[in-house]
C-alpha cells in the first residue's frame, strides 16, 4: 500500500514543471522624508527618562552602512541564515554626524545642557555653531502595566487546577522633530510607539524581564523607526521564481534551483534566458528574468519583463509592473541624495540548455582528454577534477565536452561523477 509521502512523490516527479525557487533578500529603501541639502546633523538628548538612551541608539543606527540586514528563517525545523543584499552600491550612512564629545562642548559652551530642554530658536543657534545643517531633538516616556490572570487547567492525570499568570506590558511613545539650521523651522516631525508583551506562569513569573529591560527593547526599536523617517533603510524582500510548465526545460531544474538557492544569479541567468529565448510567449518564463533583475537592482530592465509577462497574462503580472515602476520611483529618491546603485547586467551563453558533466576527484586530481574515443588515441589535454565542462556529444562510453579555447575531446565515462 503506497503512503501518503510515496502518492505526493509520484505527482511531483509525474508534473513536467522545470522549476519553482524563492530568493529572500533586502532591498534598498528610501526614507519617508527627503531632507533636502542636508547632509551634517547631530542630536540632542531627547527629553524624558531613556531620552539619552534613545539617541544614542539612533546616532548608532546612522553608522551603519546596511542598517535593516538581518538573519531570515529561523523556527522549528530551520536554521537562520545570515541576511545578503545583490544590490550593489546600496548604502545606509548617508549623513556626516557631529561627536558627541563636539556635541557637549557646544551645549556647555551655550550654558545649555544636552537634556532635550531647548527650544527651537536654542536648537538652531547649537547648530550653527557646530556647522552642521539640522538638528534632532524630541520627547520619549514609557509605561508599564502587570496584568494578573487566572487559568482553570487540567493535569494529565485528570486533576484540576487554577494556574496563575501575570501578563507585562510596556509602551514607549516617542515624539521627534527636526530644526533646519539656517531657517530655523521645523522641517520634519514623527511620532512613533512601540510595545512588549511577556507572559510568565506559576512558579515562572518571578522570572519576567525587568521593566527597564522591557523599555530598552522599545527604545531600540523606536530608534530604527524615527530614523527610518529620514534616512534610508534595507527592508525584507522575498522573490518567487515561477513554475515552468514546459518539458523541455525539466532537465534544467535542479540546476537552476542550485543556482539560486546559492545565490549564483550570474549563472542562473544564462539557463533562464535561453528558456525564455526558446519560449518567448511563456509569461512565467518573462517573469522570471524580472525576478533577476529586480533583486539586483536594475529596475529599467526588470520592468521591459514583467511588462512582456504582463502582457501574456495582464491579470496575473501587471502587479509585478506596478511594484517595479514604484521601485524605479524610489531610485530616482535614493540617486537625489547621494545613493546610486550599480545597474547590474547578466552576460547570455549560446550552450546555455546544453548538458553539462562534472569530472570527480579535486582540482589536484587530472583526467586524460582524447582526440577519439578510443584509450590509445592522442592525448589533447589533461583536465582537473571537481570541473564542469559542457557535453556536446555522448558517444557510449566517451563524452565528447568543450574545451578551453574552443577545442573539444573525449573523456571517459569513467572520470565523470
Amino acid at each position: 500500500m503506497k503512503t501518503l509521502f510515496h502518492v505526493l512523490a509520484l505527482l511531483f516527479l509525474a508534473g513536467n514543471v522545470s522549476f519553482a525557487q524563492d530568493i529572500e533578500c533586502f532591498v534598498l529603501t528610501p526614507p519617508e522624508i527627503i531632507l533636502e541639502n542636508v547632509t551634517k546633523i547631530s542630536i540632542l538628548d531627547f527629553s524624558g527618562n531613556k531620552g539619552k538612551d534613545l539617541s544614542e541608539f539612533m546616532v548608532s543606527e546612522l553608522f551603519k552602512e546596511n542598517r535593516g540586514i538581518k538573519k531570515t528563517g529561523g523556527g522549528l525545523f530551520q536554521s537562520s541564515k545570515e541576511g545578503k543584499t545583490f544590490q550593489r552600491g546600496g548604502r545606509t550612512n548617508i549623513f556626516t554626524v557631529v561627536e558627541r564629545s563636539q556635541l557637549e562642548k557646544v551645549l556647555h559652551e551655550q550654558n545649555l545642557s544636552n537634556t532635550g530642554i531647548v527650544d527651537d530658536a536654542q536648537a538652531a543657534t547649537i547648530g550653527k555653531v557646530l556647522g552642521i545643517d539640522a538638528i534632532i531633538m524630541g520627547s520619549v516616556s514609557y509605561t508599564t502595566k502587570d496584568e494578573p490572570s487566572q487559568n482553570p487547567m487540567v493535569d494529565l492525570s485528570g486533576k484540576s487546577y487554577t494556574q496563575y499568570c501575570t501578563k507585562r506590558s510596556v509602551t514607549a511613545d516617542a515624539r521627534m522633530k527636526i530644526i533646519d539650521v539656517n531657517t530655523g523651522k521645523i522641517i520634519g516631525t514623527k511620532d512613533k510607539r512601540s510595545v512588549y508583551t511577556e507572559t510568565k506562569c506559576d512558579e515562572k513569573r518571578s522570572g519576567l524581564t525587568s521593566v527597564s529591560a522591557m523599555a530598552d527593547l522599545c527604545i531600540k526599536d523606536l530608534a530604527f523607526e524615527l530614523v527610518n523617517y529620514f534616512n534610508p533603510h534595507f527592508t525584507y524582500a522575498k522573490y518567487e521564481f515561477e513554475k515552468v510548465k514546459n518539458k523541455d526545460f525539466k532537465d534544467k531544474a535542479k540546476v537552476v534551483r542550485d543556482y539560486l538557492d546559492n545565490g549564483e544569479l550570474a549563472k542562473a541567468f544564462p539557463i533562464l534566458k535561453a528558456i525564455y529565448d526558446a519560449d518567448p510567449y511563456n509569461a512565467p518564463a518573462a517573469k522570471n528574468l524580472g525576478c533577476l533583475y529586480d533583486i539586483v537592482g536594475n529596475y529599467e530592465k526588470a520592468k521591459e519583463y514583467y511588462s512582456i509577462a504582463a502582457e501574456i497574462d495582464p491579470a496575473a503580472y501587471e502587479e509585478d509592473v506596478r511594484r517595479v515602476e514604484n521601485e524605479i520611483a524610489y531610485n530616482q529618491v535614493l540617486s537625489s541624495i547621494g545613493v546610486i546603485m550599480e545597474k547590474q547586467d547578466f552576460a547570455e551563453r549560446a550552450d546555455a540548455l546544453a548538458d553539462k558533466v562534472k569530472t570527480r576527484g579535486n582540482k589536484d586530481d587530472r583526467y586524460d582528454v582524447k582526440k577519439e574515443p578510443d584509450n590509445g588515441a592522442e592525448t589533447l589535454a589533461r583536465v582537473p577534477g571537481d570541473t564542469e565542462f559542457t557535453v556536446i556529444e555522448n558517444k557510449g562510453e566517451w563524452i565528447l565536452i568543450k574545451l578551453l579555447g574552443g577545442k573539444q575531446g573525449y573523456i571517459s565515462r569513467e572520470y565523470i561523477r
